[in-house]
């Protein structure tokens, strides 16, 4: 099954830079826009949205469905990544910033040490969540709103490379069939 993803909008964290993981906030006035102008790139056929039950992933789904009127369902496993004791933090103030935001774009992180979860620990959820939808859908029907670290696994599970850049509300489209079957 082929499934459309779409980042929640801009928030006054990301706006400052602040590394928000699994802080639950609201979208800035701009990430609202943002999600309305997104409707625009979603296909005609959706017949459900499954979206993050944190706040910011909870009210871009729910812009989404102002226009759309679909089924929707929150879901924790569909959240951003817990980084422990770093959230609410700016990347430039952590000791090797650097390299650790290296590691966190690559998929290559590990936040148990400060209270989070590691890039496996994350995998294991969604491909949790994708397992309990993957026969629910045919092709193109399911909107899935999440965060940028979900994409980024999604991402390499099904092509096997990084994409460090998942900007707000962008819209990727992924296939069930490839991720599952690439980790099997």
């Amino acid at each position: 099954m082929k499934f459309y993803t779409i980042r929640h909008g801009l928030t006054e964290l990301n706006k400052k830079g602040i590394i928000n993981g699994q802080i639950d906030e609201e979208l800035s006035v701009e990430g609202m826009q943002q999600a309305k102008e997104s409707i625009a790139l979603l296909p005609k056929n959706l017949k459900r949205i499954y979206s993050s039950s944190l706040n910011r992933a909870k009210q871009t789904a729910d812009i989404i469905n102002m226009k759309l009127n679909l089924p929707i369902s929150y879901h924790d496993e569909l959240r951003e990544v817990h980084l422990g004791q770093l959230a609410g933090k700016a990347w430039s103030t952590i000791k090797s910033s650097e390299e650790l935001r290296e590691k966190h774009l690559s998929v290559q992180y590990d936040y148990r040490a400060v209270g989070g979860e590691s890039a496996q620990d994350v995998q294991n959820r969604v491909i949790q969540f994708l397992k309990g939808i993957a026969h629910k859908h045919t092709d193109n029907e399911a909107l899935i709103v999440t965060h940028g670290g979900v994409i980024r696994i999604l991402h390499l599970l099904e092509h096997g490379e990084l994409l460090k850049d998942v900007s707000n509300a962008s819209v990727h489209t992924f296939d069930t069939t490839k991720i599952l079957g690439n980790i099997l």
